[in-house]
């Protein structure tokens, strides 16, 4: 952990900041499918029947999606969302592309 996040966590605790990254790193995934897909936040909030709002603050990291809209996510970008908590310190939380 970098020297800021450890700091947060010795504020809010570590778990706090794992799930943070790891938000962060799904959101990321996919922002940068729907980009690749040349997808707008509009056309995919479409396709999944959210408002665009719902897909910026998804991207953002400032909301946690609940498991139907990943699902939907999934189905509009024709990607595999995988997460995986077997292992606490690995990174298995990802958006397979």
């Amino acid at each position: 952990m970098s020297d800021i996040f450890k700091k947060y966590g010795d504020i809010v605790g570590d778990q706090h900041v794992k799930k943070l990254q790891h938000q962060g790193y799904i959101a990321a995934q996919i922002k940068k499918k729907r980009r690749d897909l040349n997808m707008s936040q509009q056309e995919l909030a479409d396709l999944i029947k959210k408002p665009k709002s719902t897909i910026g603050r998804i991207e953002a990291g400032l909301t946690i999606p609940r498991v139907d809209t990943l699902y939907d996510i999934s189905k509009a970008l024709g990607i595999p969302i995988v997460i995986d908590g077997t292992n606490p310190d690995s990174k298995n939380t990802y958006v397979e592309v």
